[in-house]
């Protein structure tokens, strides 16, 4: 098989990206626009990280992060993003260092200071872009519950459950969603039920939930249409892991590139499980055999991507 089907396949998914995280940017201030909003709840630290992945290919997704990085870093937390950094493929690191060197500097936010890149990261001589943050519509609901409640695992539960639209989840799920530590999740949970917060159900394993009645004034959610929760950091990993592979790192024949997109499918298979695509097995796809199937769920991810946004 050719490897052209996948390196178009692979610029359809970047895209389909492209556009996902910027109408995610539309939905939480004002430097980004886009005739279609964010209807699900934006990961924030996600979006900041596939800003970074994709700058070369698509430099307004920086410029936003980094006006985001003066005007909106407080909002975010440093060792989420730390935690989720380490799962992303491509130079995260030194994109990371510049965020953090103008968060640090031009918004005033201490915090930080351990990612801050060395020396004044070089930025084109222009004036400066201004902006706002927008943080009532539901998709800013993470935001919003941090700005209220503070920067941590808390709010994010709070988020995360409230975006099951009533549905319960274990606390290795929430620790799966979060991308907090197993041990300091559970403590942070069982604080809430305490509070009054969250709900508990004594299933085996233990569940738990958010009564969206309950934050329905406050937070002016409809509780039969809430903003939904979706993995954005999973599913980004996976396309900076293809968009990584074919790019940078090119495969030399069908066959490499047939033993290489299985390791990729593999190591994301949440991801692709979660968008619904079907696992696809060596023994009925061998060889090279393997780079149709897999072209095609490049194609079906994007096309994920652009219905659950």
């Amino acid at each position: 098989m050719s490897l052209k089907p996948l390196v178009k396949a692979t610029k359809e998914l970047r895209e389909a990206a492209v556009r996902a995280a910027w109408r995610q940017w539309s939905a939480i201030f004002t430097l980004a626009a886009d005739e279609q909003r964010a209807r699900a709840i934006v990961d924030p630290e996600a979006l900041v990280i596939v800003s970074i992945g994709l700058r070369t290919r698509e430099p307004r997704l920086w410029r936003a992060c980094s006006v985001w990085a003066r005007v909106g870093a407080r909002l975010l937390s440093v060792q989420r993003i730390k935690n989720l950094a380490s799962g992303f493929a491509g130079d995260i690191d030194s994109g990371l260092a510049e965020f953090a060197w103008i968060a640090k500097a031009e918004g005033n936010d201490g915090r930080w200071k351990a990612l801050a890149a060395m020396v004044e990261p070089s930025r084109p001589k222009r004036k400066e872009r201004q902006a706002t943050t927008t943080l009532t519509s539901p998709p800013a609901l993470m935001l919003r519950l941090r700005l209220g409640l503070g920067v941590g695992i808390k709010p994010d539960v709070l988020t995360y459950l409230m975006g099951l639209a009533g549905g319960r989840a274990t606390i290795q799920q929430i620790t799966a969603a979060t991308h907090y530590y197993g041990r300091a999740v559970r403590r942070a949970v069982e604080e809430l039920v305490a509070a009054g917060f969250v709900q508990h159900w004594s299933t085996a394993p233990a569940s738990y939930g958010a009564d969206l009645n309950s934050w329905h004034e406050l937070l002016d959610i409809d509780p039969n249409d809430p903003p939904a929760w979706r993995p954005w950091a999973s599913n980004y990993a996976f396309v900076l892991a293809v968009s990584e592979w074919v790019d940078i790192d090119p495969p030399t024949s069908a066959t490499v590139a047939a033993s290489e997109a299985r390791d990729i499918a593999s190591q994301h298979s949440d991801a692709l499980g979660a968008a619904g695509i079907p696992p696809m097995p060596t023994g009925k796809y061998p060889g090279a055999d393997f780079l149709e199937p897999f072209g095609q769920s490049l194609l079906s991810f994007g096309e994920y991507l652009d219905s659950v946004v």
